[in-house]
């Protein structure tokens, strides 16, 4: 007389329990999962993925010497002249310059030599390169002036930089066109000791100065 109620309380407890999992396995199949790194609200945005065995140490081109770090400094800063994605043998094209620059050679005297010339009697390779005009930065808050043409953040103290997540809280974004100045400004760098570029003994062979 007392074994049918458990059986009966027992019974609904197993017919929740069974509601519940299809509910959970219904939800599952209709959610995606939690960590999803393609999440599919951002599918039609305008935004590249990609993958780094480590985190990156430094995002500064004449600092960083890493491959993880050069798949996003790729994406970011953009060199006078980059490869052919299809082309082999590999053929450089321009990216920021006008055009591939044709070098002037010189003796160890400092007379011109045709472009033939053997490579016993070059002593110097210079190359022009100009930059294609109306290239411009991405707005930030760093090239943003006052009326008086002034910076507005260059002088910012900790108190207010500790307040900010994120460059991009500050109000005011501006930009400016791509220089040669710019890429002359980031070669002297290299030789900089407190940048300490991994990359300055290799190129202080081949740039004079």
């Amino acid at each position: 007389m007392e074994e049918a109620p458990q059986r009966g309380w027992r019974g609904r407890w197993r017919g929740r329990g069974v509601a519940l999992a299809a509910l959970a396995l219904a939800a599952g199949g209709c959610a995606e999962p939690w960590n999803n790194p393609y999440p599919a609200r951002e599918a039609r945005a305008n935004i590249y993925y990609t993958d780094f065995q480590e985190r990156p140490k430094h995002l500064d081109p004449a600092r960083s010497y890493s491959s993880n770090e050069y798949a996003i400094i790729a994406n970011v800063y953009e060199p006078p002249l980059q490869y052919h994605y299809l082309k082999r043998p590999y053929a450089l094209v321009p990216l920021t310059a006008e055009a591939v620059p044709r070098p002037r050679l010189h003796d160890a005297r400092g007379r011109p030599l045709p472009g033939d010339a053997p490579a016993a009697q070059v002593a110097e390779s210079v190359y022009e390169i100009r930059i294609r005009p109306g290239i411009r930065y991405q707005p930030h808050p760093a090239f943003a002036r006052g009326p008086d043409g002034r910076f507005l953040y260059h002088d910012l103290t900790a108190r207010e930089a500790a307040r900010l997540r994120s460059p991009y809280d500050l109000p005011v974004l501006a930009t400016r066109e791509l220089t040669a100045a710019d890429y002359v400004y980031q070669i002297k760098r290299l030789a900089h000791p407190a940048v300490a570029s991994p990359i300055y003994g290799l190129m202080s062979g081949h740039i004079v100065g």
